[in-house]
């Protein structure tokens, strides 16, 4: 197989796998408002609990730096196995290239959740 219908076949089965984690959130939140509909249509005074609990902001803000650091693991996975198993093919620039996407993405993830913790500590908005 061609090295280039190999990136191919990671980028498209790496773009599926990530819109069924969507689809499958997109399903988990329609459960959760049809939930809190029949919450309201049968005794409003409970509903409004429910509701202060459900928007309350998640205590631990884990998922953003996790993300963060699951996609800088992978692009310089990405990149050191391009260095390794490249050094004489051509598919090296695609390697890099391909790596630099989910390290800038996790980068970016990673400073996001800093400067949201350091308004926290300090107590501004966000």
């Amino acid at each position: 197989m061609p090295t280039t219908e190999m990136i191919v076949m990671v980028a498209v089965i790496t773009a599926f796998t990530m819109g069924a984690i969507h689809l499958f959130r997109l399903v988990q939140a329609g459960i959760a408002h049809r939930t809190i509909r029949r919450v309201i249509d049968k005794d409003p005074q409970t509903a409004e609990a429910l509701i202060l609990r459900v928007t309350e902001p998640p205590s631990s803000g884990a998922g953003d730096d996790r993300t963060a650091v699951v996609l800088i693991a992978i692009g310089l996975a990405m990149i050191g196995a391009s260095l390794i198993a490249g050094e004489r093919g051509d598919w090296t620039a695609y390697g890099l290239g391909g790596a630099l996407f989910p390290l800038l993405i996790g980068i970016a993830l990673w400073l996001r959740h800093f400067a949201i913790e350091r308004a926290r500590r300090r107590g501004e908005p966000q």
